[in-house]
């Protein structure tokens, strides 16, 4: 049945709801007044009691910011012929004293407010049944609303849920991604709550919240319910695919009450990992892609940059390196004294033939931290077998060994760098041929230089279709995970953005990195603006990632339903958009602006329709350009229409709200209450070709509630 249209206070447990509210909120400041209290946190001596002390203060502040919501839910529930009440927050909260506790949305019983099931099996005791759901707005300790979303007293169903999710995307835009635990959807909750220990690609049109589902499910990886699964925050890594946006979504983590969770982007990361991080990051098929009229050199450079990230990479980069290091093993050997207690002088010799040994069992055991790391292990072990050394002695023999050791593996591994040996593979046709795995026509592409008109940075550089190359090297060589300390080991958790656009082979090397099982990569391919470095489909993702799952949100909450449908249109002609669904949400008309070419260009339309924007309601506001010169030229010449834009035209510059201008590869990711798409037209978004209809998308599907599409001519044929 439909939502009555009351007054928030008019409901008919409004007084109730707002009385326990209070006695919540006062149980919480009890709690949090008692932790604080250093007298009553005593144990049997000083020691402890300055322990319990820590302790009860830490559990004070994490529990402080809850008080002005302390949670935003309930459920009503019954088991075993018993009813109860359950109010769900995003912190848990037990009142030892009284009838307030708060579940944490996390938890497994939390998980019931968002999913339509009506059964409720416990871990331990009775079946349950769902007989209410409630939705209950709270701010700054005053109850504002309250929502039935089910009320089986009610006939089921209230559409309630609907209501609260419209009444959510109404708000305006933020400078930050939004904290989305109170309006999860049910579908967004499966998704967010695929098995742990499940490696899962979460597939989803533009605005169907994949981000904000993949930072959801790492608060809920680190859940103590996720048993041995559970991740650590610090142990965890988010890639997401520039600073910009980086910085834009790294805000809610706090929020969801995770903190040290590195994000990044893959650059940076795999910069990190090589020990280079001032290397400068080009991506020099991107910039032909956005610059280069020439179909057939732009072709080519797709395929040489598809290529590069083939997942058959990397074993062509272990068949080089297996010969590189065999040829460097040809006579060397090891001959070295050493002392042991009571024991004449032992000598341990190894020639290149037991080396060679060695060098196999290694290759064959694909350590973590790298084949250099576990040749130094296996001649350790073989030394410390071969002259029977007692445990007691075995730190002082690896000690006498330390030296000569470092000495050898320098002469074998030494030369090999990350750089260095991924150029030198791709400037050889024979050592590419050694593997098998490569034809002579893809050799021959990998000799090819489409880029050869792109400038280059004058100081050290690496192009971003290279790194996942030069991390194999990395990998083989020195090893690829997470350090800490001086100890690699894998990640607990990787979420990945964008994932689309994401390299088979850079997917076999965080397969690597991280624990089996943890990743979540969040993508749509219908957005793959970046897709000469991705994979084709994403079944080419799950044969890197064993047992992987594909999960699809069917639906779309970003926009109004005008602004989706254009998308939709876009998206159809290259497949795959056509069934996405949007809340049925309405707003404006897309505004479309077009004039005369005339002296100043299309900028008085692009001030105007600011300006309409402003009229409009709408703070954030941004212009979205094709490329990078055209933002950074057009926000200087819009002060002369009296319109302030700040531009975003590299990753170094953040969003903080505001009327911004920036190209469509940095504004990918990001949602503003309005977006105008400048030159929207087929000269700047070539219809014939698929990856500018991708771009136009991208720019059309940027805005919450307003979008203007802005022309000199004739608009695009797709949004005309």
């Amino acid at each position: 049945m439909p939502v009555a249209e009351l007054r928030p206070e008019t409901h008919p447990d409004f007084e109730l709801e707002k009385e326990h509210l209070s006695g919540t909120v006062a149980a919480m400041i009890r709690q949090i007044e008692f932790w604080e209290d250093r007298d009553r946190q005593m144990g049997a001596d000083l020691e402890t009691s300055i322990i319990l002390g820590d302790q009860a203060e830490e559990f004070a502040a994490m529990l402080s910011p809850h008080v002005h919501q302390p949670y935003f839910g309930s459920l009503k529930v019954r088991v075993a012929g018993r009813e109860q009440t359950l109010y769900v927050g995003k912190h848990g909260f037990r009142d030892v004293k009284g009838p307030h506790t708060v579940v944490s949305w996390d938890s497994e019983v939390g998980s019931l407010f968002y999913s339509q099931a009506l059964g409720w099996t416990p871990r331990r005791g009775s079946a349950g049944v769902i007989r209410r759901r409630r939705q209950l707005d709270v701010s700054q300790k005053t109850l504002l609303r309250v929502t039935d979303l089910y009320d089986d007293e009610q006939g089921g169903d209230t559409g309630g849920r609907e209501e609260v999710l419209l009444r959510r995307l109404q708000e305006g835009s933020t400078a930050g991604m939004r904290d989305v635990v109170e309006t999860l959807q049910p579908e967004q909750n499966d998704a967010m709550r695929h098995p742990a220990g499940v490696p899962v690609i979460i597939q989803g049109a533009a605005g169907s919240g994949k981000t904000t589902i993949g930072f959801h499910r790492l608060a809920w990886m680190t859940n103590a319910d996720r048993g041995a699964h559970r991740a650590r925050p610090e142990a965890c890594m988010v890639l997401m695919p520039n600073r910009v946006l980086a910085t834009y979504a790294a805000r809610i983590l706090p929020e969801l009450g995770i903190e040290r969770v590195v994000v990044t982007t893959p650059e940076t990361w795999a910069t990190g990992l090589l020990g280079l991080e001032k290397l400068e990051v080009t991506d020099r098929t991107l910039s032909l892609l956005l610059t280069d009229r020439d179909n057939t050199r732009r072709a080519l450079a797709w395929r040489k940059a598809k290529l590069l990230g083939d997942a058959r990479m990397l074993d062509v980069v272990r068949t080089h390196l297996w010969n590189r290091f065999n040829a460097a093993l040809a006579g060397q050997g090891l001959r070295e004294a050493v002392a042991l207690r009571g024991r004449e002088d032992q000598v341990f010799t190894l020639d290149d033939a037991a080396l060679a040994g060695l060098l196999r069992d290694v290759f064959a055991a694909d350590p973590l931290d790298g084949y250099r790391a576990g040749m130094r292990r296996a001649i350790e072990a073989l030394a410390l077998s071969t002259l029977r050394v007692p445990e007691d002695e075995e730190a002082s023999v690896r000690r006498q060994l330390a030296t000569p050791l470092t000495t050898l593996l320098g002469r074998i591994f030494a030369t090999t760098t990350p750089i260095t040996e991924a150029r030198r593979l791709l400037g050889s046709p024979a050592e590419l041929a050694a593997s098998g795995l490569l034809t002579d026509r893809e050799i021959a592409l990998l000799g090819t230089d489409p880029l050869s008109g792109i400038p280059t940075p004058r100081r050290a550089h690496a192009d971003v279709t290279e790194l996942p190359l030069m991390l194999a090297v990395q990998a083989f060589t020195g090893g690829i995970g997470r350090l800490d300390g001086r100890t690699l080991e894998p990640f607990d958790h990787v979420v990945l953005d964008e994932a689309q656009d994401y390299s088979p082979l850079l997917y076999a090397l965080l397969g690597r990195a991280t624990r089996p099982g943890h990743i979540t990569a969040l993508g749509d391919m219908n957005q793959g603006m970046h897709g000469y470095k991705g994979p084709s489909s994403w079944e080419a993702v799950q044969a890197q990632l064993p047992g992987a799952q594909v999960l699809t949100l069917g639906r779309t909450y970003r926009s109004t339903r005008q602004i989706t449908e254009l998308g939709a249109r876009i998206a159809a002609t290259y497949n795959r958009a056509a069934a996405v669904q949007g809340v049925d949400r309405d707003g404006a008309e897309v505004q479309r602006y077009t004039a005369p070419a005339g002296p100043d260009g299309e900028l008085p339309l692009i001030a105007r329709a600011v300006k309409d924007a402003q009229a409009a309601g709408h703070a954030n506001i941004a212009i979205v350009t094709r490329r990078g010169v055209d933002a950074e030229r057009m926000a200087e010449a819009l002060r002369e229409f009296d319109t302030d834009a700040q531009p975003i035209t590299t990753q170094e510059h953040r969003f903080r709200g505001g009327v911004v201008i920036l190209p469509v590869n940095l504004a990918k990711g990001l949602e503003f209450s309005a977006a105008i798409v400048a030159s929207a037209n087929a000269d700047t978004y070539d219809e014939s070709t698929e990856y500018e209809r991708r771009l136009l998308y991208v720019s059309a599907s940027r805005a919450l509630h307003w979008l203007a599409l802005v022309s000199t001519g004739e608009l695009h044929p797709l949004i005309a």
